[in-house]
Order: C-alpha cells, then sequence, then structure tokens
C-alpha cells in the first residue's frame, strides 16, 4: 500500500517540476488543474485590454498556497487575500510575456517540444502509467505539450530581450578581485549623540597608535575595541558599503581612517589582496564570466519587464484586488474607500473587515480600525488570525486586558499552532504578562511532545514503507520463476 502511494507521488511531483518549473500553472487561459466553479469566467482584471479570469486566478492562488504550506506556513483568510493579489501579479506578469512574445514574433521548435515531452514520458515506466498520472491531476498529453511549448516560448523571449547583454574583461576582473580584511571595530549608539562623538575620538586616537607602529592586538588588549578578522571581501560582499569602498582602497598592509557605520567606527587593514591575473585568475575565469552574464541577463530582464509593467493598462474589476493594488501602492484613501465598496457589496466577508482595519491603523485612524477589527471577529469567530489582529490593535491603544483576551481567544481557536504560541509568549514578555506568558509556555511544552510523537509516528511509518519495498523487491514478480537453487538441484537423484 505504502509502496503504491509513492509511486503514484512521484509521477505527479516529475511531473510538476518538470513541466511547470519556471512557468505559472495555467496557459493561455486554460484552467491546467480542472473545472472552475460557476464564476470561473467571470473576468477579475484586464491587462492591456486582454481579460483574466476567476478560473486562471484560483489555480495560481492554490499554486502559490501548495508552495507555502510546504514551507509550513499556516495560510489563514487575511493572508489568502494578500497571496491572491500576489497571484494576480503573477497572472499579469505571465501575460506581458505572452503579449510581448507574440509582438516579438517569438518562435519555439517543434522539434524541440517533441523532445522535451520525451523526455517527461520517459521518467514513467510505461505510457499507461504517464496517461493515468496526467489523469490524476485533471491534464491530458496536450496540455503538457501546451505547458511545454509556452515554457520554451518564454525561455526564448528571455534569450531574444537580453541577446545583446554581454560582460566585459574589466567586470570579470572586477568580480575575481578581493581582499582580506581584519577589523578594529568601537561600537557607539547612533541615538546617543556625546556617546557618538567620544567613539569618533577613539577611533582617531586608536588609529594614531596603529600608525606608530602598536598592533592589533595590542590595541584591542586594552578593551577599547574589538578585533576581527573579516576574511575574504569581493566588491559583491553584503558588507556595509562603505567598509568595501574604504577597504579596496587600501593597499596590501594599509590601514585605513576610521571608517564610520550604523553602529559605530570601523578600523581596517588589508591584509592581502587576490588579483586577477596568474594561472589561479585563469582557471576560475570563464565560470565566472558565465556567473555574470547569468546574473546581468537575469537584472536585464527584470529592468524590462519592469518597464512591460509600468507601460501596461491595468484594468482590475474585483474590488478586493482593486483595495489591495491601491494598497500595495501606497494610496491608503484610495484604498479605505475600495473596502469600503467591497464590505458594501459582500458585508459578511470577514476579511475585508480585517484588511480595512489595517489600512485605517497605517492612517493613523486607531479606533476606526479597532472597530472594523471587532467587526471581523463579530462576522466570523473561529478564526485566530482575526483575534491576533484584534488583540494588536487593542495592544497599540494600550487597552491591553483587552488585548490579552483577544489573544486567549486566538490560542484557544489554534491550541497546537506552534508560530502562533511563539508569538504570543514573545507579545506577554513585552507586555510584562508573567502569568499568561508562564501559561503560554506550558502550551508550547504539550505542542514539542506532539511534534516529537508525530516525528516518531512518521519515522515509525517510513521504515514500514522501507520494509515493504525490500520484500516486494525481494519477491519473484508475477510471471516469473523463482531463482533456481543449485545446491538443492545437485542432491536431486
Amino acid at each position: 500500500m505504502f509502496e503504491a502511494l509513492r509511486r503514484s507521488t512521484k509521477w505527479i511531483v516529475l511531473i510538476v517540476v518538470i513541466t511547470f518549473v519556471g512557468t505559472l500553472v495555467y496557459v493561455g487561459g486554460v484552467n491546467l488543474w480542472g473545472g472552475g466553479s460557476a464564476g470561473a469566467t467571470a473576468v477579475v482584471a484586464e491587462v492591456n485590454g486582454e481579460p483574466l479570469q476567476a478560473a486562471q486566478l484560483n489555480s495560481q492562488l492554490a499554486y502559490r498556497i501548495d508552495l507555502l504550506q510546504a514551507q509550513g506556513a499556516r495560510v489563514g483568510g487575511l493572508t489568502r487575500e494578500a497571496v491572491r493579489y500576489d497571484a494576480l501579479q503573477d497572472l499579469v506578469l505571465y501575460q506581458l510575456q505572452q503579449q510581448a512574445a507574440k509582438a516579438m514574433k517569438v518562435a519555439v521548435d517543434p522539434a524541440e517540444v517533441d523532445q522535451q515531452v520525451d523526455a517527461i514520458r520517459a521518467q514513467f515506466p510505461d505510457r499507461e502509467t504517464y496517461r493515468s498520472t496526467l489523469r490524476q491531476m485533471g491534464l491530458n498529453e496536450t496540455h503538457v505539450r501546451r505547458q511545454v511549448e509556452e515554457s520554451l516560448r518564454l525561455r526564448n523571449l528571455r534569450e531574444q530581450v537580453t541577446a545583446q547583454v554581454e560582460v566585459s574583461d574589466e567586470e570579470v576582473a572586477r568580480a575575481y578581485e578581493a581582499v582580506h580584511l581584519r577589523q578594529l571595530f568601537i561600537e557607539a549608539d547612533p541615538d546617543d549623540a556625546e556617546g557618538w562623538r567620544e567613539a569618533r575620538a577613539t577611533a582617531e586616537a586608536l588609529r594614531e597608535r596603529l600608525a606608530a607602529g602598536a598592533t592589533f592586538a595590542e590595541v584591542a588588549a586594552d578593551g577599547e575595541a574589538v578585533e576581527s578578522d573579516l576574511g575574504w571581501v569581493t566588491r559583491a560582499s553584503t558588507l556595509p558599503a562603505a567598509l568595501v569602498e574604504a577597504g579596496f582602497r587600501l593597499a596590501e598592509g594599509e590601514i585605513s581612517p576610521p571608517v564610520e557605520t550604523a553602529n559605530g567606527f570601523r578600523i581596517l587593514q588589508a591584509v592581502a589582496w587576490r588579483r586577477a591575473e596568474g594561472e589561479a585568475f585563469e582557471a576560475e575565469r570563464e565560470q565566472l564570466e558565465a556567473q555574470l552574464l547569468a546574473q546581468k541577463r537575469q537584472e536585464a530582464y527584470q529592468a524590462w519587464l519592469r518597464e512591460r509593467q509600468e507601460e501596461a493598462q491595468l484594468v482590475i474589476h474585483d474590488p478586493t484586488l482593486r483595495a489591495l493594488h491601491h494598497l500595495a501602492e501606497g494610496e491608503l484613501e484610495a484604498a479605505e474607500e475600495a473596502f469600503r465598496q467591497a464590505i458594501a457589496s459582500d458585508p459578511q466577508n470577514p476579511y475585508l473587515h480585517g484588511l480595512l482595519a489595517q489600512v485605517l491603523n497605517r492612517q493613523g485612524d486607531q479606533e476606526g480600525a479597532i472597530v472594523a477589527a471587532q467587526q471581523a471577529v463579530a462576522t466570523f469567530d473561529r478564526d485566530p488570525d482575526l483575534y491576533l489582529l484584534l488583540g494588536n490593535l487593542l495592544r497599540e491603544a494600550d487597552r491591553d486586558d483587552e488585548a490579552v483576551a483577544a489573544y486567549q481567544k486566538a490560542s484557544d481557536l489554534s491550541p497546537y499552532d506552534l508560530t502562533l504560541h511563539l508569538n504570543l509568549y514573545g507579545t506577554y514578555l513585552q507586555m510584562g504578562r508573567e502569568e499568561e506568558a508562564a501559561q503560554v509556555r506550558a502550551r508550547l511544552q504539550e505542542i514539542q511532545e506532539l511534534l516529537q510523537r508525530r516525528q516518531a509516528l512518521q519515522e515509525e511509518l517510513e521504515a514500514e514503507a522501507s520494509e515493504e519495498q525490500a520484500g516486494a523487491e525481494a519477491s519473484p514478480q508475477a510471471g516469473e520463476a523463482p531463482e533456481a537453487d543449485p545446491e538443492a538441484e545437485a542432491a536431486q537423484p
């Protein structure tokens, strides 16, 4: 039983990974995951006059939710609305690329499509297993072929758009070069003006000692600075830009003036340089050039996509998505008006009230936000996220007892949600509510014990499945004769 389930799941995963990687889960307005609801053909938005239907949005929404849940995220109602807007943005980008490919007459070689489809089919033991797996997903071979073709078309579009992107020898050299840095760190609080001035003076005095011949270790031993080795630093380093720039100005052995950063001052020394020359550089040059080219083409394509977005005529018919679009653009008044319009047409939707509460809070209308959140939980009192929202708003308004009551309701609704209770524990500690924090700590212990039992059960099931698979592989297949025993045959008269 376990092995049969595992094989079925394996083929489905293969189809999804091989066919849909790098694209969306719908093609050309066709919902590949099956039929939609009665409103599936409703138009939720238009991109340059071309419609996006509810079926497409629902399909992409399901795909995004599956990804989030696979990463362990809990997708509640409020989160779902935000994910729904993200799904719309996915579809808009996809539609823009399709439109561009059509305008630019981007072609796809049918022979390459055949090759890709054959490669997918070859992952299955036989054609019937392949077709059966497709049927389980609500697909057929035509769907797969169309998806492969569209995937290749978008790849060809990307190549056509970025065909003129090149990498110069200077760019390769600059990417290879690195400087090995050590530092002395003098910590300071930027909000403390006097302390900041004192830290600057300390850094300058330490720099003078170093210039007079003191070593980093000797200076650090006095306790006024902390010595550390930053290792090899390239121009693409994630260190603060001021440090990278200062480090690359140093000759080998040279010590920098104090460098001001967000949390204090640093004095650098260039221990050694790695220059773009010699056999070591030549050995890495080709690979580094390929990496830089891929990076530059990705950046160029993203910039091209942003231009298409800015030029696009986007009309959103769905009132909730229109409100979320205003919110994403920072247009809070327009977002509030759109949410109120959405509520007028769907007053029993608790998440519209919750989203309105968030908008009002961002506008500084704290009381209005609380009223909207209270309306959300009055409309639907079974979602812990809505009570968390209400609790947070009440806490911001210094109505701590009411906030704790809302938090407790969230806990009661989802008693074994690890993330929720970790958040509640931290919140109660910040509020100084020791009794409530102790209660949540006890609940976290219960959750931990439950997760350990679940893990043990999972390992037991996996071991059972492995034994079943081993037994199946050791047993003769149907229609096969058992392997002869030479010793037994020799003993026969």
